[in-house]
């Protein structure tokens, strides 16, 4: 078995630990948690759960060659896998780590002839930069920001969420991975914010975790424009590891039933 390639820095402790899933492939494990997984060799080989989940919104997203701007890098397992579904989609990444993006870039790097822009920065600033900017040319924001385990607070606020929807292409879908963690309100919070911004949403994830029984991940989706639950639905359901994971799609009025608290960004 090959050995895990290591990143040490003053604040978090990196692997690439080879050979993780079932095809091959390796794992981005950060502080002895997985965050993502990347297959080099099929970039279109998703083995974490909430991955496909996203990859099940993403195929009921119209157009041949969506704008992307993915906010929290990992792996780039996203990235790699929208290029590979839809070669001239442009993307943006932005990394708040350069030396972790580094890292991944050098181990495992992008295709050649990927339009994919690397950035380092903050999530919060780039969105408030590009939200200053009247940039609202993106069909997906997609956003998976994590310290620790735990989300920032500076990316959990309505005015966050804000900045993000002025970012959205008429036609466009907010994505956002919420981690039931260290602190379980985090996904209720995001989702009021989400609901209070943008008429059409649906949040994916497992049935155990939506009923707060078990910590894991789950997808907040919204647009301006109608969704389309039912074909999430359908991929989740012809999916093996979905099904096996019990991953559900709800939205309408039991959405309400999972919200929070809108959080802002002065309390």
């Amino acid at each position: 078995m090959e050995t895990p390639l290591i990143l040490e820095t003053a604040t978090f402790r990196a692997e690439l630990q080879p050979d993780r899933g079932t095809n091959g492939g390796y794992s981005l494990v950060i502080d002895d948690v997985t965050q993502s997984h990347v297959n080099p060799d099929d970039p279109r080989d998703l083995q974490l759960p909430y991955v496909r989940r996203i990859a099940a919104v993403l195929a009921t997203v119209p157009g041949e060659a969506p704008a992307v701007l993915h906010l929290g890098a990992g792996a780039l397992t996203i990235p790699r896998y929208v290029h590979a579904m839809h070669p001239m989609s442009r993307q943006r990444v932005v990394e708040l780590h350069a030396d972790l993006l580094a890292f991944v870039t050098r181990h495992l790097p992008l295709p050649a002839d990927a339009p994919i822009e690397l950035a380092i920065g903050d999530a919060r600033a780039e969105a408030q930069r590009l939200a200053g900017e009247g940039d609202d040319q993106w069909d997906i924001v997609l956003v998976d920001v994590f310290a620790g385990g735990a989300v920032p607070r500076h990316v959990t606020t309505v005015e966050f969420f804000a900045e993000l929807a002025s970012l959205l292409s008429p036609g466009g879908v907010l994505i956002v991975n919420c981690l039931n963690g260290a602190e379980p309100q985090v996904t209720g919070d995001t989702l009021a914010a989400v609901l209070e911004l943008l008429p059409d949403v649906l949040v994916v994830g497992s049935e155990a975790v939506l009923a707060r029984v078990a910590a894991g991940n789950t997808i907040i989706v919204a647009s301006r424009h109608p969704l389309d639950p039912e074909s999430v639905a359908h991929w989740l359901a012809t999916d093996p590891i979905s099904v096996a994971t019990g991953a559900t799609v709800v939205d309408g009025p039991a959405l309400e039933e999972l919200a929070g608290r809108v959080r802002h960004d002065a309390r």
